[in-house]
């Protein structure tokens, strides 16, 4: 138990060491100069900053710029080793010209360390892009061709260090932070995790034989870049293994008809690009909840953190746990619908 709950960071800090003079010195260290130029980027989990550099760059693989993105990875929450694999899994897709932002190298590393604060840190390419709400008919089957060749080169290795998603990661680890931080005495916070005992005992045995391989982990919208020459995935923080359904059901996650069709549409340009001819969706809303689970986790685990306190203020209210156990009985009987169904593919 203690190595799953060490897997999601339990010592994780946070970046009251981070200043501004932090940062320059950071990437001076690298002997990049700036000019002084830096803009926070939205992000809770990392920090995350776009920064101008003094002249423009040659960075080779075509790529010259007056601004780069410096990535600070939350202290403790990656070892060096999973933060490396992640790095080498980008690098991999880009070796077969597939559209990801991959970290620029310097002094052939990818990944730094800034001895003063003790963070790891990575530099990445600005990119020219826009996010998209809505998605038209081209562009579904561009982001389903997309996902298709990273699954592909995906396939073709494994992460000895990042871990699974499976009930033993997202929903036992999760329901032992939420107990041990238990954010509200009220009945129905009690009732949430007595659910949890029965919601793991349901997906064990779904998630019992089923393939898996690297995955992006968090292929939503916002994680897909639209470019002039096409979409860019973005964000592999939370690429792990696990079965491809997980990629396949966040872009188009409603359950309407309309969302169902473009579902349709997306899977099969998917297919298209992987030969899965047989697979299924049927695992989709158990991920769905073990991410609604694990959601709840990360705002515990992250609790002590202001930021976080600021963007999540009902968390310890009991209204908040009044609706978290109805989501979880509806989930719960979605869930079971589809036991008789038959899972994987």
């Amino acid at each position: 138990m203690n190595q799953v709950l060490g897997l999601w960071g339990q010592e994780t800090k946070h970046f009251h060491q981070l200043s501004p003079d932090s940062v320059f010195q950071a990437i001076e260290q690298l002997s990049i100069r700036l000019t002084g130029r830096i803009l926070a980027l939205n992000s809770l989990e990392n920090r995350v900053y776009d920064i101008e550099l003094a002249k423009p760059q040659d960075f080779g693989k075509g790529f010259s710029a007056t601004n780069m993105v410096v990535k600070f990875y939350r202290p403790g929450r990656w070892s060096y080793d999973q933060i490396i694999e992640e790095h080498r899994f980008l690098n991999t897709l880009l070796e077969f010209e597939v559209p990801v932002v991959a970290p620029l190298e310097f002094s052939d590393k990818t990944l730094h360390k800034h001895e003063e604060t003790q963070l790891f840190f990575a530099l990445f390419p600005k990119v020219q892009g826009r996010l998209k709400d809505e998605l038209i008919k081209d562009e579904i089957d561009q982001a389903g061709r997309l996902i298709g060749r990273i699954h592909n080169i995906g396939s073709m290795g494994s992460f000895k260090h990042r871990f699974s998603l499976n009930p033993e990661t997202f929903i036992t680890a999760s329901k032992s932070e939420l107990h041990r931080l238990s954010p509200v005495e009220h009945l129905s916070f009690k009732h949430y995790l007595s659910l949890l005992e029965q919601l793991e005992q349901m997906l064990k045995p779904l998630f019992s034989g089923l393939e898996f391989q690297r995955i992006h982990g968090d292929f939503h919208r916002g994680n897909i870049v639209w470019t002039s020459a096409g979409p860019m995935a973005v964000d592999f923080d939370d690429c792990l293994t696990g079965p491809v359904e997980q990629d396949l059901w966040l872009l188009f996650p409603g359950l309407d008809e309309e969302s169902l069709k473009e579902r349709e549409r997306f899977l099969d340009a998917y297919k298209e690009m992987t030969r899965k001819e047989f697979l299924k969706m049927n695992l989709a809303e158990a991920l769905r909840t073990m991410r609604m689970v694990h959601f709840n986790s990360w705002i515990a685990k992250r609790w002590e953190d202001h930021s976080f306190q600021r963007m999540f203020p009902q968390f310890t209210s009991a209204s908040y746990w009044d609706q978290q156990l109805i989501d979880l009985r509806i989930q719960l009987g979605l869930i079971q619908e589809k036991v008789g169904t038959g899972f994987g593919y």
